[in-house]
Formats: C-alpha cells, sequence, structure tokens
C-alpha cells in the first residue's frame, strides 16, 4: 500500500480552524433534564434553539417590548454564559391571531366583522364598527432571533395583546380624560398620538394601524387644545399609572379576557411551539405583570374556543402539552395575580392557572408516574420591586394552593430595587415597575439561575 502524504501546511490549517470555530456545547440526548435558568436550558440542549416566550404586561404602547430584555441577555452573554451575541436581536416575523373570533366573517352584509364582536358595547356605544377596526385589534407574535458565537440559538417569541385593549381606550376613555387631565403626556408618552398611530412598520412585518382618536369622533388639535387642569405631578401619574396602566389589569379580568385575550394568546401560543419538536427543546416563559396571568389562565384550556375547528382545537391541546412538557422555568416581573384574582371571588373557580397541568406534563415527559418524587419539576421566580405600586407577593396562601405537597413547582419570591430611592422617602412607581428587564440581577438570575 502506498502511504497517502497530506501536506503538513494543509494538516495545520485544519487544525487551527478546528480550534478557532466555536463549538456548539453537545446535548444530552433527548434529555428531559430540569433547568432553572437560561444558561442551564442551552448547557443541555446542544443546537437544539432554547424557547423564550415573552407576554407584555399593562401599558404596552406598541411592539417591541421584549427588546430591553433581549439587549440586557447580549449584554451580560459574556459574562454568565461564557459566549458573546452574533449581533443584536432580530426580528424574523410576525403572525396574527387569524381564526375562530378573529377569522373574517364572510357572511353577506357582515362587512367581515363576526356578529359577536359587532355587538361589544363601552358605555352603550360599539367598540368595533368595522372590520378595519376589528382587523386593526387582533393580538400578534413577533419572533426573534438571538445568535451566540458559539452557534447556539435563541429563539424570543413576543406575544403582544395590547391591540385588544385600544380600541376601549383611545376611542373612548382618553379622549374623555382630556377633559379632566387636559394633555395626555407622562414619561415621555404622548397617549394621544398613540391612539393616533399605534406603530410603523419594518420590512417584511405586516402592521395593522388604526386612527381610534379620529374613530371616536375627535381631532387630536381639538383634544391637545383642552387645558390642563390638573397638576403636573398628579396629571401624570393619573394619566400614566391609572388611565393608561391600570386600566388594562380591569379589562384583562372582565368579558374582554375571557372572550377575546385569552383565545387570542391561545392562537399565538400555537405558533410559538414548532411542529416537529426538537426532542431537546427546552422552553422558559418571561412575563411582566398581568401579562403572567393570562399566560397561565390560556395555557388552562378551561373550555375549547368558539369558533375553531375540532381540528384547531387538537392541534392546540398538543402544542400546549408538548410546550408544558418542556417549560423549565417561569419568570413572573411585577405580578399582579394576588390583585387579579379578587375578580374571582364567590366563583369557587379552579380554571386560573395551568399548574396541575404542568407538573403531569413533566412528570410525564420525565417518566416519573404519578407517584411525589419531591424533585423541582418547573420553577416560578417571581420578582417584586416593594415599591412598584402594581406588583404582588405570592404568598404562602398562593403556594399552598397553587403548588400543593407532590405537585413539584416551586416558587420562589425575589425583592429587588429597580430605581434610586431618595432618603427612603420615594422612589418613582413608574422605574420601579417598568425597569426589571434592566436589573443586572434579574438577568443574572434568568441567565445563571442565581
Amino acid at each position: 500500500m502506498v502511504p497517502v502524504r497530506i501536506p503538513f501546511a494543509l494538516l495545520a490549517a485544519v487544525s487551527l480552524a478546528a480550534v478557532a470555530s466555536p463549538q456548539v456545547p453537545p446535548a444530552t440526548a433527548a434529555s428531559p433534564s430540569q433547568a432553572t435558568s437560561l444558561g442551564q436550558a442551552l448547557r443541555v440542549s446542544g443546537s437544539t434553539p432554547v424557547h423564550i416566550i415573552y407576554i407584555h404586561g399593562i401599558g404596552a404602547t406598541g411592539s417591541g417590548d421584549s427588546l430591553p430584555l433581549q439587549q440586557s441577555i447580549c449584554r451580560y452573554a459574556k459574562k454568565l454564559l461564557g459566549t458573546e451575541c452574533d449581533g443584536g436581536p432580530v426580528r424574523l416575523s410576525r403572525e396574527y391571531a387569524d381564526t375562530g373570533i378573529f377569522a373574517r366573517d364572510n357572511t353577506p352584509g357582515s362587512d367581515g366583522l363576526n356578529k359577536n364582536v359587532a355587538d361589544e358595547r363601552y358605555m352603550g356605544q360599539a367598540i368595533w364598527s368595522s372590520w378595519d377596526q376589528w382587523h386593526a385589534s387582533a393580538p400578534f407574535v413577533d419572533h426573534y432571533r438571538i445568535g451566540l458565537r458559539n452557534r447556539q440559538t435563541i429563539l424570543v417569541d413576543e406575544l403582544n395583546w395590547w391591540p385588544l385593549v385600544f380600541a376601549v381606550k383611545c376611542k373612548y376613555m382618553m379622549p374623555d380624560e382630556t377633559n379632566l387631565a387636559g394633555k395626555l403626556t407622562g414619561k415621555g408618552e404622548d397617549y394621544l398620538s398613540i391612539c393616533s398611530q399605534q406603530e410603523t412598520g419594518t420590512s417584511g412585518v405586516e402592521v395593522r394601524s388604526y386612527d381610534w382618536i379620529k374613530a371616536g369622533g375627535y381631532t387630536l388639535a381639538e383634544l391637545n387644545a383642552r387645558p390642563n387642569r390638573a397638576v403636573f405631578v398628579n396629571r401624570s401619574f393619573k394619566v400614566g399609572l391609572m388611565d393608561w396602566r391600570f386600566s388594562d389589569a380591569v379589562l384583562g379580568v372582565g368579558p374582554l379576557e375571557k372572550s377575546y385575550i385569552i383565545p387570542g394568546l391561545q392562537q399565538l401560543l400555537v405558533k410559538c411551539v414548532p411542529e416537529p419538536l426538537d426532542p431537546n427543546a427546552h422552553f422558559i416563559t418571561v412575563t411582566h405583570s398581568l401579562g403572567s396571568y393570562l399566560l397561565f389562565s390560556a395555557l388552562a384550556l378551561e373550555k375549547p374556543q368558539n369558533g375553531i375547528s375540532a381540528e384547531d382545537a387538537a392541534v392546540m391541546k398538543d402544542r400546549f402539552h408538548a410546550l408544558l412538557e418542556r417549560l423549565d422555568a417561569a419568570f413572573f416581573i411585577a405580578n399582579q395575580i394576588p390583585l387579579l384574582e379578587m375578580a374571582w371571588l364567590g366563583t369557587n373557580s379552579t380554571r386560573f392557572f395551568a399548574f396541575a397541568d404542568w407538573s403531569k406534563a413533566r412528570k410525564e415527559h420525565r417518566n416519573l408516574g404519578e407517584a411525589s418524587t419531591g424533585e423541582v419539576l418547573g420553577k416560578v421566580v417571581a420578582w417584586s420591586d416593594p415599591n412598584d405600586l402594581l406588583s404582588w407577593y405570592l404568598g404562602a396562601d398562593f403556594q399552598r394552593w397553587q403548588t400543593p405537597p407532590g405537585n413539584g413547582i416551586e416558587v420562589e419570591n425575589r425583592l429587588v430595587k429597580n430605581a434610586i430611592r431618595w432618603f427612603w422617602l420615594f422612589e418613582d412607581p413608574s422605574a420601579a415597575h417598568d425597569n426589571y428587564a434592566l436589573n443586572p440581577a434579574v438577568v443574572r438570575a434568568l441567565l445563571k439561575g442565581d
């Protein structure tokens, strides 16, 4: 046999390339391992992307609410993940809720607007009076990608339900509020302008906007000309905190939640679970304020959606089960669960939160059977700034109710400071509520698990 001689220069070049090229950590084959952080999920997933499902809370003014968190992940990736982001977050696509109540009604004379939607009233006035108004109100999911230099990938699915509340707030309540507060501004936000144009588009991403001020029969010039009757500080808090933010919490526990917000989020969640799903896929959820309540209410699948086919309902059930099987941890930021649960007093409701479904799916996925093992199957980290006026502690009653012994869902409360405290007399409540994604302690817990 003639020996094959490999040129030394070629051998050296190949060797150097192998050393220089970032390597994806090997995955644990079909690993059902428990991960309590993004870093741990990346270690066990190997080349399979890790999914983050993000749902915004009250007071959203448009899409992109997850971007501060995504940018924080990249800011601390080198220190906490041992690698860097290959560029920044990239928005890949957008998908809208488009079946059931959100599908166009082609019945003659319907103008595309479902009859149930056409009958919805606020103070006796129609909330949505045309297909264009309803079409612009459909919730949507923006799909983002964060590439890491070790060739791993984080996929972030940002679920946006805010379009559903704009019609009520912008068409009716905010214009009337100008009679009390005057010009509706706060924390640099011009809410009347936001109500006139939701957002501008980018290449390849569909945007549905609507001028709700005009739909209400007003003009911006007319509303902005009204006098400021409230003093500046009170006006800023009233408009920004109560009118724009707290109104979402009220809408989130009424008929709008059950008939529209939850069905919309359920359709979007289906679009966040790829089919087929890689056995090494891992999910983490990050939800802000009302978003925590809405996520697990949606996952509970209390009853089938009206207007969707049996086939679509079966797909939804299967995808939710797959998501819960692979859901390692849920990060609640500024959660409002104890407050919102007050709306269900006297109903003996057991529909709230899919913790039992989560525990059962995790046990099945990890072949643990029905018996209690004392093992942590899923972890909830609930973050609150004590000076956040819109955050509540998940106390012992909640933990006994939602996580009884043997359930395997561990709840941990953590306190954090999101803004400067002035002589222990004052902390900006808006910053206390909004700055969790910028806080190094919160980001460290998400990335490292500490």
